[in-house]
């Protein structure tokens, strides 16, 4: 592992972000008041709370026109990330935001090159693998094509995250009526 990616590797891809998942990492989800906003160089950022961690939403972080300097200014304040409000990264949710998908692999690549501890929190699967492969995507609709440069975008998310530790609430299950005497 390279210098500085054991930051990273401390990490993790939370879903669906319960209190118990996050409490366990000693993440709490900042209140209303921890909200601040945030200039790293020209543009303007809203974050949840910026105080020993940044607490961001990936709508706020990906969604607007930030750019990797500002990504680069904020990783020098902030060891801890998190990002949460993470859509599914399936080709139903990404292929209408590729920029925010391309904006979401420049912060990536940011915090892995810095050694960055980041949490991932999203209510859906968070799996860039099938994002990245159309062919194993199952919300990917026949004929459909992602743009090769998504598609390759993806499949660098996948690498760089495959680092990360995940943490998922286990799947439901249907109670089962005891039989009996």
């Amino acid at each position: 592992m390279a210098p500085g990616q054991d930051g990273f590797s401390r990490g993790r891809i939370i879903t669906p972000g319960t209190p118990a998942q996050l409490g366990a990492f000693g993440l709490f989800p900042p209140s209303k008041s921890q909200e601040r906003i945030l200039t790293p160089t020209t543009q303007r950022l809203t974050v949840k709370a910026a105080d020993d961690m940044l607490w961001v939403g990936f709508a706020e972080l990906c969604g607007g026109i930030m750019s990797t300097a500002d990504y680069l200014a904020l990783a020098e304040d902030y060891e801890t990330w998190v990002i949460d409000g993470i859509p599914s990264p399936t080709f139903e949710s990404a292929a209408g935001s590729a920029s925010a998908w391309q904006r979401f692999s420049d912060v990536v690549d940011v915090l892995y090159d810095r050694g960055i501890t980041l949490f991932l929190v999203g209510h859906g699967r968070l799996d860039w693998d099938l994002a990245g492969d159309p062919a194993r995507d199952p919300a990917h609709p026949s004929g459909s094509r992602q743009t090769s440069a998504q598609t390759v975008d993806m499949a660098r998310i996948a690498s760089r995250l495959s680092l990360l530790g995940r943490v998922e609430a286990p799947e439901p299950f249907e109670e089962v009526e005891a039989g009996g005497s």
